[in-house]
Formats: C-alpha cells, structure tokens, sequence
C-alpha cells in the first residue's frame, strides 16, 4: 500500500481537479531543453511552452481550489477553517447562536439529517458538531483512498438547519477543524439587546423550519445522489459486472466506413472515416443506454417491487429501505442480515456486508452494506458502489424467506454518491 495522499491532492481532490500529467511534461520539456542547449537552440522554443502550459495548469489548479475554500463566504455568517476541517481526521465545528436553545432541538434536527452526526453542547449558546467523514477511492490501483470531510452533508446541514436557524434566532459565528485541535475561539458576545429585536428569547420552542425538519426527517426517503453522475449508463454496467460498448465500436465502424468510401472514391476517404466515427459514438451510447435500462432485469422476478436498483448499483453508501406487510421479531432479522459476509481487501479479511441497521417504524427497516470498489475503463475514475452478487445472496438467502414469512411491500433503494467511513 502507498503512502496517503498530500493534503495539497486531498484538497484538489475534494474540489473535483482532475489529475495532470505533470511528470510527462516535465520529462518532456526537459529533454527539449537539453536538446536546444546541445544542439539547435530552436529546440528551447517548444520547452517554454511546455513549461508555461505547466505553469498555467498548477496556477489553474491553485485558483479552483482557493474558490473552493471561499465557498462558505455566503453564508452569511463567519466562518473560519474551513479547510482544517476537509483535512481532519475528526471534522468538527462549533456553532455560536445569538440565543439559547435547548440542546435537545439541536439533536434532533442533526439527526433528522444524519443519524451519524454527534452534537456537543459546550457552551450557553455554542454547540460542538462532529460529522462523519468520507472516503474517495484512489485513481491508481494500489493507492489508498482519500479522506475528506464530507461537503456535501455539510451543505445540506447549512440548507436544512443552519441557514434557517440562522434567518430565526441568529448565527454569530462558525469555527471549523478536527476535534483534537479545536480551540474554542469564536466571536465576542453579541452587542446588548434594543427594543423590538425580532429574534426569538431564550429556550423558546424549536423555528418552524427546524420542527418540520425533525417531522420529516422521521420518514425521509432514501437518497438517489447517483442520478447526477456523469457516464451513467457505462456505470451502471460496470458496477453490474458488465462491459459497455466503447473504443473498439467506435473504431471497428470508422475503419468500416473508411474502407467503404475508398472502394468507391479513395480520395473522399476521411469523410468516410468522419461518418463512421459518428455511427460508433451513436451506436456506443445508444447500446450502453438500452443495456444500463436492462440491468434491473438481471434480478430474478419477485412478487414485490424494487425501486432504484441503478441508483443503488451506483453509490458509494449504498442503502435500501425494506417496507414489510407485517411486523417482524426484529433481533431475528438483524441476525439474518449480519450472516452475509463479504472479503474488504482494506481488512484482508471477510467482513459483515450489512454495516448499519435502523427501524424508521415497525414495517420500514433501513439497511445500509458495504460499498464495492468497482475499477472501470480508464475514461472513469474507479467508484464505490453496490454489490450485485451479494445483494443476489441477500435476496436469495434473506428476503424472498422474509417475503414468504410475512410479506415485502416494497423495496426502496439508492444510497449517498460518496463512501462514508
């Protein structure tokens, strides 16, 4: 196993830069110039601009990654360090209300967005949140993952709980880092109250927003982030073990096409080439297409129904809610479920696939597996997601007995586009 990546990777891992082959332009600028000093000096002219084209993507680079650490500029409250959070090994903030509010409001609002959130009350009006990190898989085989502080749970905190929290009673300041270093270090109390002040007193009842946020968080659907993802169709097919139509359709119809048009007009032959390039990429994606909308039919029929299996296939915490016709004896299920083992090549040894169990009521059961590392063509990053195999071995040995036992309504399933460790 490699040695983790620098924090300079992490960050402009965590803001979506893709990686640049430095080494090679380097190496080739280099050779360049060495040639120019020993022999024809023109040869220094393409060494500059391999130089300058290097300069001008590590410079691309540091400015998308510093727009990114900006990115909690407009939240309209301060907000300070941000980028020890991303890189903690505990991410961790601290948040000072201008009001108090009891600590069991803030609780359950945190858990109504993720039930992994932990919430401190360290302070009359400061609460000390911690969340869960994510893991990234490596582009290089070998590599271990990258660690990161998981931004888009953070942004969908702010939207659901701290900017309404903030719009009701106030928001006086945010301190971002990693658990064992946090200082408590925030702005000074709040100036002495006017007349009229339209924030709310002390240890009243929850905002609005918050108490519909707790409401329907008890029943949230499961999430289906994969649906943004680019390349869907030659995902899905990875991850169902499958091999999407790719360079060889594209380059067996143009040469088709190429050898067609010279046997008539040889002087028209990249025309040929150009139509057959066309048909390959329409072929490619239109059978990639039809192939990933068949996936779900790689399952064997059942007298329930399962929703959003792609979705599923495709994320990195993969979850599924079971919704059942009738009661069951829980602790007999839970056991079931944990009997599936899978091999993590992280452990080097077979581990639980079933990671997390949760009842949202007495016929709704959440489970959440493992993650599968799925290694694709080299045009897409390799990604986690479900596992076709064992979620056939569940169905097999688990649900379709629970079926026939006491009956499945449904199967809702999706999961979170990023692996939470």
């Amino acid at each position: 196993m490699k040695k983790p990546p620098s924090d300079r990777k992490r960050l402009a891992r965590a803001f979506g830069v893709a990686p640049k082959r430095r080494g090679l332009a380097v190496t080739t600028g280099s050779i360049f110039a060495a040639i120019g000093l020993l022999g024809p000096g023109v040869m220094l002219v393409p060494a500059a601009v391999v130089a300058l084209g290097v300069a001008g993507f590590m410079a691309k680079d540091r400015r998308t990654v510093q727009r990114g650490l900006r990115e909690l500029d407009a939240w309209g409250f301060p907000v300070h360090g941000y980028q020890s959070w991303l890189l903690a090994a505990e991410p961790t903030f601290d948040v000072e209300l201008r009001r108090e509010i009891a600590v069991e409001v803030m609780e359950e609002s945190m858990a109504a967005i993720d039930p992994e959130i932990i919430v401190r009350k360290i302070g009359p009006r400061v609460f000390r949140i911690i969340t869960p990190r994510i893991a990234l898989p490596a582009r290089k085989a070998f590599h271990p993952p990258v660690h990161l502080g998981d931004r888009d749970l953070l942004q969908r905190i702010h939207e659901q709980l701290l900017a309404p929290l903030h719009a009701d009673i106030g928001i006086l300041g945010l301190v971002m880092g990693d658990r064992t270093t946090m200082q408590h270090a925030l702005p000074a109390p709040p100036p002495p109250e006017a007349h009229g002040d339209a924030f709310r007193e002390p240890a009243m009842a929850a905002p609005p927003a918050l108490q519909a946020l707790v409401h329907v968080g008890q029943t949230a659907p499961v999430a289906r982030d994969a649906r943004r993802l680019g390349a869907r169709s030659e995902r899905i097919l990875h991850a169902a073990g499958k091999s999407p139509q790719g360079l060889g359709t594209v380059a067996g119809l143009t040469l088709a096409g190429t050898v067609f048009v010279v046997q008539w007009f040889p002087p028209a032959w990249w025309l040929g080439a150009i139509g057959g390039f066309i048909g390959g990429v329409a072929t490619a994606l239109t059978v990639n297409s039809r192939n990933a909308a068949a996936v779900a039919n790689l399952l064997p029929p059942q007298r329930f129904p399962i929703e959003g299996y792609k979705d599923w296939l495709l994320s990195g915490r993969p979850m599924f809610d079971v919704v059942l016709q009738a009661p069951v004896d829980r602790p007999t299920l839970e056991q079931e479920l944990r009997k599936i083992a899978a091999y993590s090549m992280e452990a080097g040894q077979m581990v639980r696939w079933v990671e997390d169990i949760s009842w949202t009521s007495p016929t709704r059961v959440r489970i959440e597996t493992r993650p599968t590392l799925i290694t694709p063509s080299r045009r897409i990053e390799p990604f986690y997601g479900g596992s076709h195999p064992l979620f056939l071995q569940m169905l097999r040995e688990v649900l379709e007995p629970l079926d026939r036992y006491v009956g499945i309504a449904a199967i809702h399933m999706g999961g979170n586009v990023d692996r939470r460790i």
